[in-house]
């Protein structure tokens, strides 16, 4: 069944609303620091974003790369990966957020990849954990599924992803690479960064011996911190100023 409640295609290109001009704007950012961490380089990885309460969210064009992307490259699409806004074509394993977006109004943004930490550790069933305090900025905020296959185009395998990841906002996809989402792109593209970077040292220290995790009230406050907007938006402020320092023109 259709997720989509929205109108056929709007050719015709309509003012942006001051809203969506910024969440725009932080989307291409947001694409450019992944890709400054091989994150959604070539066709492989998802950002999306939607405003609060739309029925619609905004992506790159299929055939595109995350440091590609400029703000006349965004397509607006629905749940079902529809595209209403200009002409062009989006990845159709969107669809998988689409059924996200629809089961969870919370969720704001997306990101999905296929980068090497995150796949190394999905493949051998593990998930990112609480080994130090950067890493607990995803404790008992990240699931496990273990069978994802075609899930963007089989509607009880949508439903199965729906409900394992539930009212967390991180899943790891065994054999697929990982899955982060939140209520904000600064918010989500910081952690989704980390969190690859946190997947590449547990491997090495899972390699070295056995793991020995923070405590779980030391955990949960150094999660909570990372939560903090304070504490994402530094990390988001350095690595915008890192992307127009290298893309001067980006915006003009």
């Amino acid at each position: 069944m259709p997720l989509s409640r929205v109108s056929p295609i709007r050719k015709n290109k309509t003012q942006d609303s001051e809203a969506l001009r910024v969440l725009k704007m932080n989307l291409v950012l947001g694409y450019r620091i992944l890709a400054r961490y091989g994150i959604g380089v070539g066709l492989l990885g998802h950002l999306t974003a939607r405003l609060p309460g739309a029925h619609t969210f905004w992506s790159y064009q299929w055939g595109d790369s995350f440091e590609r992307v400029t703000m006349d490259g965004l397509r607006e699409c629905d749940f079902d990966c529809n595209v209403i806004t200009n002409d062009g074509e989006v990845n159709d394993s969107l669809k998988i957020e689409g059924h996200l977006y629809h089961a969870r109004p919370d969720v704001l943004c997306i990101t999905h990849h296929h980068s090497d930490n995150c796949l190394a550790l999905g493949s051998i069933g593990e998930i990112v954990h609480p080994f130090e305090r950067s890493a607990a900025r995803v404790y008992d905020d990240m699931v496990l599924l273990e069978d994802f296959d075609n899930a963007h185009q089989d509607p009880l395998a949508a439903k199965d992803f729906v409900d394992t990841l539930g009212a967390k906002n991180c899943v790891m996809m065994q054999h697929h690479g990982v899955m982060i989402c939140g209520q904000s792109i600064q918010e989500v593209v910081v952690k989704t960064k980390e969190v690859e970077i946190s997947a590449g040292v547990q491997l090495k220290a899972m390699a070295a011996g056995k793991l020995k995790l923070l405590g779980h009230d030391e955990a949960l406050r150094a999660r909570r911190f990372k939560a903090m907007e304070k504490s994402y938006m530094g990390v988001w402020n350095y690595e915008v100023s890192k992307v127009v320092e290298e893309n001067p023109n980006l915006f003009k």
